[in-house]
């Protein structure tokens, strides 16, 4: 009896002996997977581009179509800009991404603008929804304007990568209100909106390096663009449909950092929109750097 006893705990500490490292060892590894996971989920990221545009096309309108004199261009000023983004990510749905963007007309124009964004974000699997407030101030003037943002995008994932992002944004401006160019106030109409319908598309030709990406959108103006008038100030703002804009890009992804970009696109307004003729084409290239 006490042989057999002898025999049993010989088997029980030598199977505890045994256990305890692979009971470690599979402790080890959980833990190890759980830091992974945690690694692999980035709570931060910032991006840097700098691009021109051949004209400045802002919701349907030519915006640097006069130049510092106030005579017409023919075909307006091309534009140079920089923007800054950094996103924080406190969860998998929630982002917050502060922005800047600053811009300088080229040619016979001294038109400078700087832009203060701030945008949140959520996700619900491929449906986003955003708010957003953006700052506009005009260097060369005593102009700005506040406006708040909101948009509704979902994703659509096709066969063969090929995405469809048809998507709802709207603008509306708090104010000041416009009264006069040459005073510190608005340049709209306090209260004014915008609503802009677009469908995105991206279409991989070569990897992930190198896509198309066709656009479309619709906009309509709740007095905030204006058009020519037979009236005392020459203009009157309006409510309506506004232009129709396509478009492609060319996004070519140097590596994880660096992306180049380039695109062509042509506006059609049919509300005499000043400084806009009713077929506008236009484009531009830009350069992205990523963090």
């Amino acid at each position: 009896m006490k042989l057999v006893t002898r025999i049993l705990v010989t088997v029980g500490v030598a199977g505890a002996l045994l256990a305890k490292p692979l009971l470690a060892a599979d402790a080890k590894t959980v833990q190890e997977k759980v830091v992974v996971e945690e690694e692999a989920r980035k709570w931060w990221s910032a991006d840097l581009s700098t691009g021109w545009d051949s004209l400045y096309m802002f919701r349907g309108v030519n915006v640097l179509r006069f130049d510092q004199d106030g005579n017409k261009q023919k075909y307006g000023s091309s534009l140079y800009w920089t923007q800054l983004n950094v996103s924080f990510m406190p969860t998998e749905n929630d982002t917050i991404t502060l922005g800047s963007w600053m811009a300088f007309g080229i040619g016979n124009t001294r038109y400078k603008e700087f832009d203060g964004i701030v945008n949140y974000a959520h996700t619900f699997g491929d449906l986003e929804v955003s708010l957003g407030y953006i700052f506009y101030y005009y260097l060369n003037s005593v102009l700005y304007q506040n406006e708040l943002t909101a948009k509704l995008a979902y994703t659509f994932n096709l066969p063969a990568g090929i995405t469809l992002v048809p998507s709802l944004t709207y603008f509306f401006n708090l104010g000041p209100d416009f009264d006069d160019f040459r005073r510190g106030t608005g340049v709209v109409e306090t209260a004014s909106s915008f609503l802009v319908a677009r469908l995105d598309a991206g279409i991989p030709i070569y990897k992930d390096i190198i896509s198309l990406e066709p656009w479309f959108a619709f906009g309509a103006s709740f007095d905030f663009n204006a058009r020519t008038a037979d009236n005392e100030s020459g203009f009157d703002f309006f409510t309506g449909a506004n232009n129709i804009e396509v478009g492609i890009a060319l996004p070519i992804k140097i590596n994880d950092v660096i992306t180049l970009y380039g695109y062509g696109a042509y506006s059609y307004q049919w509300e005499n929109l000043i400084g806009t003729e009713p077929s506008t084409f236009w484009g531009g290239a830009k350069v992205t750097f990523s963090f």
